[in-house]
């Protein structure tokens, strides 16, 4: 009897296989009102990509303009939020303003290499990079993920972050342009980042960036006590910097604070510093807010910040 029962599955699965076609789904089916671009830096000197998700009641009034939330690390958060995002006005518990979101990445030829790359633009120019990177870096090219020559490169990378023109290629290249061909609020930007991209994110608001008003720093990798980001945040506050109109949103998974592990004094330390710091010596007009994310690791963390940071800062009203 057992011996019949599994013939009959195996010929039923044949049956379901022949019937199956594979094909490979084109990009807007997979993600319906996403327009993807990509664009060469000036500033930068690098070739970055940008996915555009339009709301979904875009198409409703041509008169509306609307917010625009950039998002860094598109090649890792874009397909695991993107496509909530035409959702989200339809969410009665939590209803999100409608916005223009754009996902900021590595071109096609470099999608593979985001992981190294970020390094150089999201690291702020006066901050050094910890010597675990370079640990990992030695690992995976005795791994034989990552060539030496590249390894080189990479190095080279690790000891000149660019996080400054990186900024710039996002104000002054890449959003001027994302005006002409959408409609979008000019004086409603906002932008968010996990990791180095919350170390980033954290370098757009002391830095005052003119064109981000809401900030989203996840986890921001602010490592040692002489970082550049406390250097920004103290002589803000003896400057006595003017931050009206501005919100920064910081977040942390509750198990990098928690458990015992690098991420301890790679993100939770800084972190809570920064947060220590904006309660203790709060800079003028700035809006700070935070929240502890339960049982959330760095790994597992991002998306969860990611809609800790649209929940507080773009609710509707």
């Amino acid at each position: 009897m057992n011996e019949n029962n599994s013939n009959k599955i195996t010929s039923k699965q044949k049956t379901i296989h022949s019937s199956l076609e594979k094909l490979v789904p084109s990009f807007h089916t997979v993600f319906p009102n996403t327009h993807y671009f990509e664009i060469d830096s000036e500033s930068a000197g690098n070739r970055f990509s940008a996915f555009v998700t339009l709301p979904a009641t875009y198409a409703d009034n041509e008169n509306e303009l609307f917010p625009v939330v950039y998002q860094l690390d598109a090649n890792i958060y874009f397909p695991s939020t993107a496509p909530f995002h035409l959702a989200t006005h339809g969410d009665i518990m939590s209803t999100l303003r409608p916005f223009i979101l754009v996902s900021i990445g590595y071109s096609e030829q470099e999608s593979q290499e985001w992981d190294w790359l970020r390094v150089r633009d999201l690291v702020p120019p006066e901050e050094s990079v910890p010597e675990i990177f370079y640990q990992t870096l030695d690992a995976s090219v005795q791994a034989g993920l990552v060539s030496q020559e590249k390894s080189e490169i990479y190095r080279e990378m690790f000891g000149k972050p660019a996080g400054d023109k990186f900024l710039s290629f996002l104000e002054n290249e890449l959003h001027p342009h994302l005006e002409e061909a959408y409609r979008i609020d000019k004086n409603d930007a906002g932008i968010w980042g996990f990791s180095y991209g919350g170390l980033f994110t954290s370098y757009v608001a002391l830095k005052k960036s003119e064109l981000f008003k809401y900030i989203g720093a996840g986890s921001p990798g602010i490592v040692g006590n002489d970082s550049s980001i406390y250097k920004m945040y103290d002589e803000s506050v003896s400057s006595k910097k003017d931050y009206s109109g501005r919100h920064l949103h910081i977040t942390l998974g509750a198990r990098e604070l928690a458990d015992f592990g690098p991420y301890q004094w790679l993100t939770a330390r800084g972190t809570s510093e920064l947060i220590a710091k904006a309660s203790q010596f709060p800079l003028s007009g700035m809006r700070v807010t935070s929240e502890l994310i339960p049982l959330e690791t760095h790994l597992t963390g991002g998306v969860s910040s990611w809609f800790s940071f649209l929940r507080t800062c773009y609710a509707k009203k």
